[in-house]
């Protein structure tokens, strides 16, 4: 992994543990599920898969994004021709350097109270089939 992806998973994983709110969830998983054994192991196992979960996704789209931009340069060549295509990817880098100078940042997307409610009242009725699951799972280990 090169040190780009290395710094943007290092940034997730230091805002998680300085911002992110785990006990707000961990309160509503309380709420909605009264089989839990333990406060302290949920709320790892929490962070802990959030962690993994957000970390995967920046190396996952570190990679389509190289594929993407391996497509993108072929096509250019075919249109443009080798050269032309040196060219323009210069000039693209330019224009994104100059952009990142001047302040300009990446686009942020942030969820409505009411989209994150939907999102939590569609995962309520899967609290008991995953704790089945990590039981089984459990078990199947044990054996």
């Amino acid at each position: 992994m090169d040190r780009e992806t290395r710094g943007r998973i290092s940034e997730i994983i230091d805002y998680a543990f300085e911002k992110q709110n785990v006990l707000k969830t961990i309160n509503w998983i309380l709420e909605a599920d009264n089989q839990v054994g333990s406060q302290e192991d949920l709320a790892l196992g929490y962070f802990m898969g959030s962690l993994v979960n957000n970390t995967y996704d920046v190396a996952g789209h570190k990679k389509v994004n190289e594929k993407l931009e391996k497509q993108y340069k072929k096509r250019l060549e075919k249109i443009c021709g080798k050269e032309g295509a040196t060219k323009r990817l210069r000039e693209d880098d330019i224009i994104l350097e100059e952009t990142r100078t001047k302040g300009g940042r990446r686009i942020k997307a942030e969820l409505t109270e009411e989209e994150i409610e939907d999102i939590r009242n569609m995962l309520i009725p899967m609290i008991v089939p995953f704790r089945e699951k990590i039981r089984k799972e459990v078990a199947l280990r044990r054996v």
